[in-house]
This record gives C-alpha cells, structure tokens and sequence, in this order.
C-alpha cells in the first residue's frame, strides 16, 4: 500500500510540473510533433492576422532545448493575452488576442492545451503538423494539444534553463569555460550552479607585447540576478547543461528595442535561421533573416580560440550573421583601426616587478632621520613610551620584530628586540656625553 501512496503522489508532482500554474514563464511542448516553440524571428508585414505569428517560431524536437532562451516563453494568463518571448510577444505580431484553455484530454497523464485566437470570426488554433506551426484547424486533432512546461524552481529536475559552453572550446587557462548570452528575462544564478558569474567588459588596453586585452569586469555572481537584456560573459565550472542550470526570474519578459548594449558588450535576440519547419529536410523551407539580426563586421567581435588555443574576441567572415541570443565585443569609435583580436583575461605588466629595496641601515638612537643623534630623538622616544601601556612581561612588550617602522628600529639601542626605559636610558647616557 504504501509502494502505491509513493508512486501516486510522484505522478502527481510530474503532473503538477507540467501544467500551467498562473503567471510565469514556461516551455510549450506540442503532443502530436513531441516538439518545442522557440521564437527565431520576428515578422511585421502581416497585421490582424494569425499568419503573422507562424513564421517566426521554428519548431525544436525532444528533448526539451534547454540552452535556447527561444523556448521560454511567458505566458501571463490564459484568457485574451499575448505570448512573451524574445522581446515580442503574439499581440504585438499579430493584432489578434490569444486564449489558451485546458483539454479534457490527458495524455501521457499529464494536462494537454489548445491555443487559439478569432480570426474573422473562426477560431486558429495552434497547431504543428510536422512541418511547422500553422493557424487554423480544431482543438480535436493531436497536432493542436499542447503541454505547459513550468521552467520555474519547482521544476528544476524536470524542465530547467541552462548555458552550455561550446564543445569546450572556450576553456582559460584556469580551466574556466566561458560563453556568452542575451536574453529578454532576468536570470538569477542559483547557488549550486555551475556558472560562478556573468560578466561584462569595460575597457580594452594594450600589453607590453603590443597584444589588446579585455579584462572581464563581474557584475552578478551566485544568488544574484543578471538584468534583463543585458548582454554578458559566463564563466563556467563545467562543460554539462545540466551543471550550469539558470532561473528565468520576474513578472514579465523585457521588451527593450534592439540591439542591446552593456558597456563594450552588445547582443540581440534574433540571427538567421531556416524557417519553421520541424521536418529533418532543411531545403523544405527558405532561409530567414529577422529585421533584428545583426551582420558581421570588422567592428562585432565574437567569443572564441586562436590557433594557439588562447581564449579572445575575433572576427566572422563577412557573409555571416551574429549568433542569436549571444554577446559579442564591438570595438566601433574605440579607434582601434586594423586591429582583430582582443585577447580574453589580464594583460601583461608593462613594467617587470622588482624585489623592493632592502631595509636600509639604520642608526641606533637616531629616531628622527636626521643621521645625528640630539635632545630631539631622547623627546620622540619618551613620547613614545608614554604613549604604549606599561607591561610586567618582556614577551607582551613592543618587539622590533613586529615593528616595521625605522623609527622604532632606531629605538632600540641595546638590540635586544624590547622598546622600553633601559633604551631611554641609553639613549640618554648617549646625547649627554656627546654634550659634555
């Protein structure tokens, strides 16, 4: 009976993780494809119209993507709203309301969706018939259910947000793995997460080598929260997903025109991709180039490695477009004319270090430097010694050892390490017969 309770209550808390559970953000998981929403695009030429929303989305086959901030989608409420992702949202693209309701039909025991919005009078439901997300049909077919990933901190194990190093490429030489991201939600660092903080860069300066360096500067390390939009560098302990877990945190997406800029960092959400399909064939469907997407330059430097294995900023050829949802170094206006490398981490020292000066000698007696010994250096020593408490025990007294100042050294005129009135007394004996 009891082997029963456990395995009813964990189908009970698999359920729970995969329904929609109020405002929050989530992952949308169509039941007939057993593929995921991530948001590529945008697409503005279609107003009041359900087609204008489609060819935006690109359909991700199980598993869950977790490193694709695409996927996390926040959906504020069910009824006469827009989906949020990537900094747009399904009302803005189309001009048209978006409800969302709960089936009657279960399957894999847990809670299936239909969305849909009005379209002249007719419903358009969501719906992914293995080539890609289309309006219109019903909420009767399996192409148009939908489960309703939580990505919250309940659902951690189940269905979570990540960064994931690339093919350990991008390792210091500490062995950190580094990589970057610019997402539209703020993004809380867990405490067990394997990403030790996000960084940004501020400043690149030149080595004695002649080499250009960029310093990354933190700005959010473990418990602490990365604004929205605000492109940054992760430094990583592991290369696994599933060690380097974020947490989509706040009440709503951030809808901030792009591209975004934080301080020498810039980053934007979209780049190109092959439309919608979710069909294994890539030649079904045309190349598409969001309004957002950044071109390469001579200016946009992207995170990578030198032959020699050194971690840096370099450039892309000029046919291709930044990476979606990444940061790169823009070194435009910073005249830096020619320049195509910015190296990643401290430059080196322009001056060698040196070992400092040994103490030098130090006259007995004389406390105030000025190489005589005067009625001046016996009043600094009794002020001095005015100025410490009395102690009974040699051992609690003033040590030479644990004074670093020549002054102090000078006062000990019978080197026995002690600062005290036998000192005086010399120092006395000494300025007086020096008098006479």
């Amino acid at each position: 009976m009891r082997k029963i309770t456990v395995i009813v209550c964990l189908l009970v808390a698999v359920i729970a993780m995969a329904q929609y559970s109020g405002p929050g953000y989530y992952r949308v998981h169509n039941v007939g494809s057993d593929s995921y929403i991530s948001i590529k695009g945008t697409h503005f030429e279609l107003e009041r119209n359900p087609s204008a929303f489609w060819p935006c989305v690109k359909m991700m086959p199980a598993p869950a993507p977790v490193t694709d901030p695409g996927s996390i989608i926040y959906i504020p409420d069910t009824v006469q709203v827009g989906l949020y992702a990537q900094g747009v949202d399904t009302y803005t693209l189309t001009g048209l309301f978006l409800d969302v309701k709960q089936l009657s039909v279960k399957d894999n025991d847990m809670p299936t969706y239909a969305a849909y919005t009005v379209y002249q009078g007719i419903p358009a439901y969501f719906r992914d018939l293995g080539t890609g997300m289309t309006p219109g049909g019903n909420a009767r077919s399996i192409e148009a259910h939908w489960w309703i990933e939580p990505v919250s901190e309940t659902s951690m194990d189940t269905s979570y947000f990540a960064v994931q190093p690339e093919l350990g490429e991008m390792v210091d030489s500490c062995q950190w793995y580094w990589t970057t991201m610019c997402c539209d939600f703020p993004i809380l660092i867990p405490e067990n997460s394997g990403v030790e903080g996000a960084y940004t860069v501020q400043e690149i300066t030149m080595g004695c080598d002649s080499l250009y360096y960029a310093e990354p500067v933190k700005i959010c390390g473990k418990g602490e929260i990365v604004p929205a939009a605000t492109p940054v560098l992760f430094k990583c302990a592991s290369l696994n997903a599933e060690d380097n877990k974020l947490l989509p945190v706040g009440d709503l997406a951030n809808h901030r025109a792009m591209p975004i800029v934080n301080d020498l960092l810039m980053g934007n959400y979209f780049s190109n991709f092959i439309n919608h399909s979710s069909m294994s064939d890539p030649d079904v469907w045309d190349e598409y180039i969001p309004a957002q997407a950044t071109k390469a330059s001579a200016n946009n430097l992207a995170l990578g490695m030198d032959a020699d294995g050194k971690l840096g900023f370099f450039p892309l050829p000029d046919s291709v477009y930044m990476a979606a949802n990444s940061a790169w170094l823009s070194i435009a206006g910073l005249e830096l004319d020619g320049v195509t490398t910015i190296y990643l981490g401290k430059a080196p020292v322009a001056e060698p270090i040196v070992d400092p000066d040994p103490d030098p000698e130090v006259m007995l007696g004389d406390l105030d430097g000025d190489q005589r010994l005067t009625i001046a250096d016996v009043t600094l020593l009794i002020s001095y010694l005015i100025s410490v408490p009395d102690v009974e025990e040699p051992e609690d007294n003033v040590m030479i050892k644990t004074v670093d100042t020549n002054m102090l050294a000078a006062a000990d005129l019978n080197e026995d390490g002690l600062v005290n009135v036998t000192d005086l007394a010399v120092l006395i004996s000494v300025v007086l017969s020096m008098t006479e």
